[in-house]
């Protein structure tokens, strides 16, 4: 599980730091150059070390692959992913087209939620099958994704269309969800962390328009999302 979570926490970083990139190249005035290729670097080290403790997870998912099927199943898709944005990554480089960047984007959030659901089926737990309504807020959870990342990146072509009006709309039902489940959260630690990351996301978006999609708000509630749609995998069997 401890392997599990450094490569989560490595996709994170590669998230949040290819988002400062992408903000700070499209601020006024833009990252200075310097300031742009310490972020290249970091996003750079973060992705090849994710791709060798990859690696290493698909090494020990391969011997474990007859006593714990699900963990295998969960590294191998994991892997996928894992390979498939290492190819797409070379091939768009820097200055990846919208495209190329929305595919970045969406595969690492994807990747993300495959790490923190591996490390949640590794810890155990009584549960149930999740019932209907966090069967639904999961589906609007995928949506908003979806939502966010082509707003974040095709901008004025998207925003002056329902999409943006349709973004708040959802943000505002998942974060009132993401409330209510906090509530049920054992640890008094995980009910902060739920009721933090539930009003940091909307917070942080509605800020970003109102001041003009500010970099640093729009940086916030991309990081903010990032982190609640891994906490939602995490505890999907959790809050059934």
């Amino acid at each position: 599980m401890a392997l599990a979570s450094v490569c989560l926490w490595l996709v994170l970083l590669v998230v949040v730091v290819s988002v400062a990139i992408r903000l700070g190249q499209a601020a006024t005035p833009p990252l200075a150059a310097g300031e742009l290729l310490a972020l290249r670097a970091v996003h750079r080290t973060a992705a090849s070390l994710e791709v060798l403790a990859m690696l290493w997870l698909a090494g020990l998912a391969w011997r474990a692959r007859f006593e714990r099927p699900v963990f295998a199943r969960g590294a191998a898709l994991a892997g996928a992913l894992t390979l498939a944005l290492s190819v797409l990554g070379i091939a768009a480089g820097q200055n990846p087209q919208p495209a190329a960047a929305l595919g970045n984007l969406l595969g690492g959030l994807a990747l993300a939620a495959v790490f923190a659901r591996l490390i949640g089926d590794l810890r155990p737990c009584a549960t149930t099958a999740p019932a209907l309504a966090v069967r639904l807020g999961g589906a609007l959870l995928v949506v908003q994704c979806l939502l966010g990342a082509g707003l974040s990146l095709y901008g004025p072509a998207l925003a002056s269309q329902a999409m943006l009006p349709a973004h708040a709309m959802i943000g505002l039902a998942l974060a009132a969800s993401a409330l209510w489940l906090a509530r049920r959260g054992k640890p008094p630690v995980a009910r902060a962390a739920g009721f933090a990351l539930a009003l940091a996301v909307p917070v942080a978006g509605f800020t970003a328009l109102h001041y003009e999609f500010s970099p640093g708000a729009a940086f916030a509630h991309a990081a903010a999302a990032a982190l609640l749609l891994i906490a939602a995998v995490y505890a999907w069997p959790r809050i059934a």
